[in-house]
């Protein structure tokens, strides 16, 4: 057994959205994360590429350019004092590589899948000496940048063997090949990011991932990273239960811009529930990362930005900056008071004003705005009937869509059990408190105001405008689509483009 002191570490990755351009963002500079207390960041990922570029059928004009960039990002993250990380799907294979007899091209089960992808991701680790080492994602599949490789979802394999092992045993020969691979031949660390969503996945589920997670070979430099809530970024989502497993060294995931939640558009303070838990779930005081850790915790995987589907929405990281900063901190001491570390950044954002008065109610505003974006996006009417896990309130609005499927589903729902009133109550409540956390932001930030003269004061005011606009602009959708009931998608989808089209709600759309 190989055993190394394990480092709280601090890993900063910015989650760009497929089918849009590269995020421009500061979150990306090794100086800024350095003096924001992360301590490595991924220089890569699956939009990159990196393991296509040593491919022999690679395009060399394409690979010697992108390989010279990861170059000079490597360095300048070494420059930092970060420890830099590629991230890539798993599989990522040559188009030269012949398909199996049965199965996929990703079969976990093909010796000839894992030679070539042995060959390649140690090519790659001699290229790029300097890398702390590789992440993994896997279960689903971007599309490849290059037209020279393709990428496969083991899991989507459909072959005897794999039918036969399921899930389980498919991540079992990952763990014990990536270990072998990164950790034995190639002597760099090796991250596992599980995720997944549905009843049978092994994310959230204790005897599963134990029963996936029995190949590791107790090599310290192994570890998995996992999400910090059961299923996705959502609200309604209990602590992973997983969290404090035994096993590999472990990281979790937070999301500083949720994209389930207007993407840092709106102020939405996360460090009470990442702190103590989610307290809609019943867990405040019982769970979050004073309360739960890994036995072997590795650290954060934090993402400052990014994440979903949509391209860049926020004019404004302000609201990310808040929750990295409260990610960091809690990274740094677990059982920090999350009012303290909020009250910390808002003196290091200059929100700290001579009058103790409106330092304080700005405070509380602050802490309130999670309760905000929970009454927003989330429709506790519907969530008493159905009690969803997955997806809570059918993913009605995400990134910037609303989803006509899913509010034809809830209205008809809502009718069918006689709680239309609750919920059009419901929702005029939400605007009613929207327009006090307006009213708020007002006393602070307009002009002549303590913070009217703030360089960030139109963007707080922007932020609370739009949330206030949203719960308007929803309460009134939800009132049509109520009294349209029962409907179908394409009757709610024509309710919802008539309304853009005649009170556009920019930057928001309905989904094609």
């Amino acid at each position: 057994m190989i055993t190394r002191q394990i480092e709280i570490r601090k890993i900063a990755y910015v989650h760009d959205a497929p089918g849009h351009p590269s995020i421009e963002s500061r979150w990306k500079d090794p100086r800024v994360l350095a003096d924001k207390g992360f301590t490595d960041m991924v220089v890569a990922d699956q939009f990159t590429g990196a393991q296509n570029l040593l491919m022999e059928n690679a395009d060399e004009g394409i690979s010697k350019k992108t390989m010279n960039e990861l170059d000079e990002r490597i360095l300048a993250c070494l420059n930092e004092g970060l420890r830099p990380w590629v991230m890539q799907d798993l599989f990522s294979l040559s188009t030269a590589l012949p398909s199996p007899p049965s199965g996929s091209r990703g079969c976990v089960c093909s010796g000839e899948v894992w030679d070539a992808y042995t060959e390649n991701t140690l090519a790659l680790l001699a290229r790029f000496p300097d890398l702390e080492g590789l992440i993994f994602r896997f279960g689903e599949a971007f599309a490849s940048p290059h037209d020279w490789a393709n990428t496969h979802n083991p899991l989507g394999c459909t072959c005897e063997q794999c039918e036969d092992v399921g899930s389980v045993g498919i991540v079992q020969k990952i763990v014990e090949n990536l270990g072998s691979i990164v950790c034995d031949f190639g002597d760099k660390h090796c991250i596992l990011r599980l995720w997944d969503l549905g009843d049978d996945g092994i994310h959230a589920n204790f005897g599963r991932q134990a029963d996936a997670l029995s190949t590791w070979n107790n090599d310290e430099r192994f570890m998995v990273s996992v999400k910090h809530s059961q299923t996705d970024y959502w609200r309604y989502q209990p602590w992973n239960p997983t969290i404090d497993m035994p096993g590999p060294p472990r990281l979790i995931e937070f999301q500083c811009e949720r994209e389930y939640e207007f993407v840092g558009m709106v102020p939405n303070w996360l460090g009470e529930l990442w702190a103590n838990g989610p307290g809609e779930c019943g867990e405040r005081g019982r769970t979050g990362m004073a309360n739960m850790l890994p036995d072997h915790w590795a650290g954060m995987f934090i993402l400052p930005c990014g994440g979903g589907w949509a391209g860049q929405l926020a004019s404004d990281d302000l609201w990310a900056e808040m929750n990295v900063h409260a990610a960091v901190a809690l990274g740094d001491d677990p059982t920090r008071d999350s009012n303290e570390i909020l009250e910390e950044w808002m003196e290091s954002a200059g929100f700290a004003s001579e009058s103790p008065g409106v330092t304080a109610d700005l405070a509380l505003l602050l802490e309130a705005s999670s309760d905000l974006v929970l009454n927003l996006r989330y429709l506790r009417t519907y969530h008493a009937l159905t009690e969803q896990l997955w997806m809570p309130s059918e993913n009605w609005f995400r990134d910037d869509t609303f989803v006509p499927g899913a509010c034809a589903t809830i209205a008809n729902a809502v009718t069918e059990a006689g709680v239309v009133d609750d919920l059009c109550q419901e929702r005029a409540m939400t605007t009613a408190l929207a327009e006090r956390h307006l009213d708020g932001a007002e006393m602070a930030f307009t002009a002549g105001q303590p913070l009217g003269e703030h360089p960030k004061a139109a963007f707080v005011l922007d932020s609370y405008r739009f949330a206030h606009r949203f719960a308007e602009w929803t309460e009134a959708l939800w009132n049509e689509l109520l009294a349209a009931a029962p409907l179908d998608r394409e009757a709610a989808r024509a309710l919802i483009e008539a309304r853009l089209a005649a009170d556009p709600l920019p930057p928001l759309r309905c989904l094609d």
